[in-house]
């Protein structure tokens, strides 16, 4: 259901919406099939990724723009900056959130979309010429790029993250071996297709990552629903759309609520490749309509909390 249509959802009368989504999600899951890299210690020192690869990719915009409020800031030193010591710069706060807000500027200037499209988009070995029509359907025929761009932003996101092709062709040798793939709970895809085409390669490395989200949810919503039962409580599962969960409950339970589902969602798992354990994050929400709050748009919306 689009965003767009979801402010006529309300909760009964006395309760309030509860959604726990999974956060970095597919893109989380990917860092730790290949091997360790730069992409994996983005998410180890939290640092969104779709962050650094615009920071990357339009790094005169950013400079132009930070410079007219700070005159000692220089793109190249926040460049040169190690991942780990990234948070430490006294400029990174406001040039992180300025990238961000990139989300919300013009057609022209969707600086946070592109960058978000092209990890989306190369984590699963799309070529330019394909993600060039992605980014213009997907934004309904509104944001165009050059044929120059898409082979720019492609190839700056895998010499930033050669572990991704990595984890691509150690994909290629196990499908072209056993003609089967597990995902990170364990659970098997048999590939019975006889001749895999070049085109097939984007959804069989997609299916790990994706397969394990979905998984996620269905296990936490199943967690969720025996919780409730067990403890008799007045909550309601009332969506599972596959990387979160709405809940309603009442008002004075929605820290317990979101506590709760944070709980179920954030699982454990192992890296195939070196048994490092990582969790899946989660963030929360909660509001009195199904859409995102807007200030002056939906103020009674889905707002981030933090407990």
């Amino acid at each position: 259901i689009e965003k767009s249509m979801r402010e006529i959802y309300v909760p009964d009368e006395g309760k309030i919406f509860v959604q726990v989504d999974q956060s970095g999600a597919e893109a989380l899951i990917v860092a730790y099939l290949g091997e360790k890299g730069k992409f994996r210690t983005l998410f180890e020192n939290n640092v969104k990724p779709h962050v650094y690869v615009a920071l990357m990719l339009f790094a005169d915009v950013w400079e132009k723009k930070m410079r007219r409020t700070s005159e000692d800031f220089w793109i190249k030193d926040i460049i040169a900056t190690p991942i780990p010591d990234l948070k430490k710069n006294p400029y990174w706060r406001d040039l992180d959130l300025l990238i961000k807000d990139s989300d919300n500027w013009s057609l022209d200037e969707r600086y946070y979309y592109l960058a978000k499209q092209t990890c989306h988009s190369s984590n699963y070995g799309i070529a330019p010429p394909t993600f060039r029509m992605n980014i213009l359907e997907k934004s309904g025929g509104k944001i165009v790029i050059t044929k120059e761009d898409s082979e720019r932003f492609i190839s700056t996101y895998h010499s930033l993250f050669p572990e991704i092709e990595g984890w691509h062709r150690s994909v290629q040798k196990q499908v072209e071996a056993h003609r089967m793939l597990f995902n990170c709970h364990g659970h098997p895809y048999t590939i019975s297709k006889y001749q895999i085409n070049e085109t097939d390669w984007k959804e069989l490395y997609a299916w790990v990552p994706q397969s394990t989200v979905g998984e996620i949810t269905n296990i936490a919503y199943i967690a969720m629903q025996s919780w409730i039962e067990q403890n008799k409580l007045a909550w309601d599962l009332l969506a599972n759309t596959h990387d979160s969960y709405l809940i309603q409950c009442p008002i004075d339970e929605v820290k317990e609520c979101i506590s709760k589902a944070k709980e179920f969602m954030e699982q454990e798992f192992s890296s195939p490749v070196d048994d490092v354990k990582f969790r899946m994050k989660s963030e929360a929400q909660a509001g009195f309509n199904w859409r995102p709050f807007k200030e002056h748009k939906n103020s009674q919306g889905l707002k981030e909390i933090k407990l």
